[in-house]
């Protein structure tokens, strides 16, 4: 859908989301250490459409798409992410990017089922689940 803005796909993304993951995507954009940070208030109890809203407002449309992208993937939703840099126009993908990357020692690992859940598991040898 060419005519889709770049907020109405992260609107539409953001919909698809199970409850789960789109409570994850809301905590990691709290999260966030880059700057501009988004505030609590902001983001707490709001639909997917007001957390496209903010996502916009806080980072323009190309940088909503990105900084989407990003959570998207740390979540472990690579097809969400997927699907929203090819409905966005593919603008939010960074050069040298690819689906390959190795974690590193400590890293948080997520997978996703062929049902779209998402699973953790933690290469730390101090993980303790909680």
């Amino acid at each position: 859908m060419a005519s889709k803005t770049k907020k109405m796909a992260l609107a539409y993304i953001l919909e698809d989301l199970a409850k789960d993951n789109f409570e994850k995507f809301c905590h990691n954009l709290l999260d966030r250490r880059a700057e501009p940070r988004v505030r609590r208030k902001r983001v707490e109890g709001k639909s997917y459409l007001d957390i496209a809203d903010v996502l916009v407002s806080t980072f323009t449309e190309d940088g909503a798409v990105t900084v989407a992208v990003e959570i998207l993937n740390q979540i472990g939703c690579q097809q969400e992410a997927k699907e929203l840099e090819e409905e966005a126009g593919g603008q939010s993908s960074k050069p040298g990017a690819s689906d390959t990357a190795v974690p590193s020692v400590g890293a948080t690992v997520v997978n996703t089922t062929v049902d779209g859940e998402c699973t953790y598991s933690d290469t730390s040898p101090l993980y303790m689940p909680y």
